[in-house]
């Protein structure tokens, strides 16, 4: 495989686990879930409404994974940012 093929494969990997994804899935399947929640009730369908409440709960805890992520993702750039001052100052001191 040539490298641009693996940056690619790479990209598409990274991209389909991203924070994004990850809650725009979990929005999607809490939407869905919601749906078919309802509508098992209202045609008395039990089964329809108990798949409808899992896959409500399986959204949840996607977005709820895609919204850590994200967290994370901040902290790391807020600390990727503190590490430059420090090293902008050290710079600055070992210069005088």
């Amino acid at each position: 495989m040539n490298n641009t093929t693996e940056r690619a494969k790479s990209a598409t990997h990274d991209a389909a686990h991203s924070a994004a994804a990850d809650k725009a899935k979990g929005h999607s399947n809490e939407m869905i879930g919601k749906i078919k929640e309802k509508v098992g009730s209202a045609i008395g369908d039990h089964e329809l409404e108990a798949r409808g409440q899992l896959q409500n709960a399986e959204g949840k805890k996607d977005r709820l994974k895609g919204e850590i992520k994200e967290s994370i993702e901040d902290a790391k750039d807020k600390l990727r940012a503190g590490v430059d001052v420090v090293k902008e100052k050290i710079a600055e001191v070992r210069g005088k």
